[in-house]
């Protein structure tokens, strides 16, 4: 039974400013209450999502998308009581104390902050999810807290997305206030101390249940259970919530760990796919560089694109008319450190294991930069982030690369974008500037950066040439190609340029297509591949009858050097007649495989 009485600064007051005729009720009742705002505040950010990630999510129906949403229910309840047990525990431990004034406030400050932070987990990944394809994971946070500027970033995004900044304070106000309308009173004959214990259990044993997702055997409710309630992969995230996701894969350990599972003898899988290689040889003495392009999807490149021109990257669209070009070449991820690992490092890294965050960072790994290095290639990677950001300098120094130049070690601060590092364009004289320096043959990686978000170009930079005008991915990547083109103009005055191959790639697919009537993930996983020897050894030609993955690069790279020696390697060399691969994506909670470009099978891990 509720009373109506006039709130004059009790000590239960809470976080938020009330009605002057505030309800009061029991200590069950307005816990109750309060679990519930936070549930269904937590339930109604699922729409906020969609509405935002509409494409992303497979464009659900309206009846889909409830549908999904009562489903998701188990998940939200999970997230909600996880977020919400110290508080639940500190309102029903059948002890006296609980009615204090301090008790109860200490209480409601628990409350209040588990609960904000529960919803601006789910609400900040609704801008950051197109950037994963998939919810949050623990492991996205370590990656992002690896960024030595990260503040920065995030004061830069509050710009770009001020929406969800709004947005999550709006809610979490609204929230604290409909959670505190009722105010806790101490009633005139409270239950014997054996009720109050059989409540505390029964609620125990309840919140036990909701978090663990199910009664009974089996294992508690898990990400992938998720793949059964829909009828399209990417609504896997619709049923989901950020927080549970989390939650689910915080174990670092386990989640950065791949258990040994057996299902072949030897014999059996080397008929099926040998990952010991004994080289082709002999060694060709020519220099390699590869150049990955941030965000750069094949998609953007005319010449390869399946959606029609978009004017973006006219010089990387001349070069792969007059180079070799692997039409299907799948990314196998969202994320730019995968990314690297899987093109310096010959091997997928999916998440959530990731190589330099998992208890393997320490193998060492047959990678062409080391073994190259080995034979006497000089080796040098060119980064314009802080050192450690999102741990990519370190992929590449456990990949061979002993050179590293990135925003540390650059030294001039009017070339930094002020958010994420040095712009393209003074890293492409950079970058031939330091080649030049080098032992020859040299091996050696430059990773663009200025083509993601918030995609700033240096102050003053002419456009006036440019196909679009508005600033935006597409004219980032303008300014990208714009750099590469200067790249390729200084280092044809080198004496080492003739005698070197270029490979051009990315570190994942675009973001920006996914709402054509095109299969999407096909679509924004799929990266350049592009071949060029300004000598003439590569002949200018187009592969499109096979589809590989990204980390089919690294044994692609063996083959074009003649290396003559046993080396490991998960990928395949993609040039050969024999060549037996397939794209593999990790999305949307499981992988993607592609054999063909109209054929994919997706499964759910």
């Amino acid at each position: 039974m509720t009373t109506g009485k006039l709130n004059k600064g009790r000590a239960d007051a809470g976080l938020c400013v009330y009605p002057v005729w505030r309800p009061s009720t029991g200590i069950y009742i307005s816990t109750l209450w309060r679990v519930a705002v936070a549930l269904l505040m937590l339930w109604l950010t699922r729409f906020m999502f969609v509405a935002a990630n509409y494409d992303l999510c497979g464009s659900p129906s309206i009846s889909e998308i409830l549908r999904l949403s009562v489903h998701g229910l188990r998940y939200d309840i999970s997230a909600v009581l996880y977020f919400n047990i110290l508080f639940i525990a500190m309102r029903i431990i059948p002890l006296s104390f609980v009615y204090r004034k301090g008790w109860l406030r200490v209480s409601d400050w628990v409350y209040g902050i588990c609960t904000a932070l529960l919803l601006a987990v789910n609400i900040g990944d609704i801008p950051y999810y197109a950037f994963t394809g998939s919810r949050l994971r623990w492991v996205n946070i370590l990656n992002v807290g690896t960024d030595s500027g990260i503040f920065k970033i995030i004061v830069q995004y509050s710009v770009q997305y001020w929406w969800a900044y709004l947005v999550g304070v709006a809610t979490i106000v609204v929230t604290l206030w409909l959670a505190f309308l009722f105010r806790t009173e101490k009633p005139k004959n409270m239950l014997p101390w054996p009720w109050r214990t059989v409540i505390f259990l029964i609620v125990g044993f309840l919140c036990f249940a909701g978090m663990r997702g199910r009664i009974g055997k089996g294992n508690p409710l898990g990400i992938a259970d998720a793949a059964f309630v829909v009828r399209k992969a990417p609504e896997i995230n619709v049923v989901l919530n950020s927080p549970f996701t989390i939650l689910r894969s915080l174990n670092v350990k386990k989640s950065n760990s791949e258990p040994l599972l057996e299902f072949f003898s030897e014999e059996e899988l080397n008929s099926i796919r040998m990952s010991e290689h004994q080289g082709s040889g002999p060694l060709k003495k020519r220099n390699f560089i590869i150049i990955m392009i941030e965000s750069g999807g094949a998609e953007w490149i005319d010449a390869m694109s399946v959606l029609g021109p978009h004017h973006t990257m006219p010089f990387l669209d001349s070069l792969s008319r007059t180079g070799t070009v692997v039409d299907n070449v799948m990314a196998c991820g969202r994320a730019s450190v995968g990314g690297t690992t899987a093109v310096l490092g010959g091997f997928p890294a999916f998440e959530p294991m990731h190589f330099m965050l998992s208890p393997y960072n320490q193998n060492t790994i047959d990678s062409p930069a080391r073994l190259l290095g080995a034979k006497g290639w000089d080796t040098a990677f060119f980064y314009g982030c802080a050192h450690g950001s999102f741990n990519i300098d370190q992929t590449a120094y456990a990949s061979g690369y002993r050179k590293i130049v990135d925003l540390d070690s650059y030294g001039i601060n009017e070339d930094f974008d002020g958010t994420w590092g040095v712009f393209d364009y003074p890293m492409a004289e950079r970058v031939v500037s330091d080649l030049n320096g080098l032992e020859r043959p040299f091996i050696a990686a430059w990773f663009t950066i200025t083509s993601h978000s918030p995609f700033v170009l240096p102050e003053g930079w002419d456009t006036s040439r440019y196909h679009h005008k508005e600033l935006g991915a597409e004219q980032v990547l303008e300014y990208t190609d714009e750099s590469i083109a200067h790249f390729f103009e200084l280092a044809s005055k080198e004496s080492w340029y003739n005698n070197t191959t270029f490979i051009i790639t990315a570190d994942h697919g675009n973001r920006e297509f996914s709402g054509q009537n095109v299969d999407g993930d096909y679509v924004r996983n799929r990266i350049p591949l592009i071949i060029y020897t300004p000598d003439g050894s590569m002949p200018a030609r187009r592969i499109n009858d096979r589809v590989a993955s990204q980390h089919d690069i690294a044994a692609t790279l063996f083959r074009l050097a003649g290396y003559d020696s046993p080396y490991v390697c998960l990928g395949e060399d993609i040039l050969s007649d024999n060549f037996k691969g397939f794209g593999i994506v990790r999305t949307d909670g499981g992988r993607y495989f592609v054999s063909a470009p109209d054929t994919a099978i997706y499964f759910v891990s």
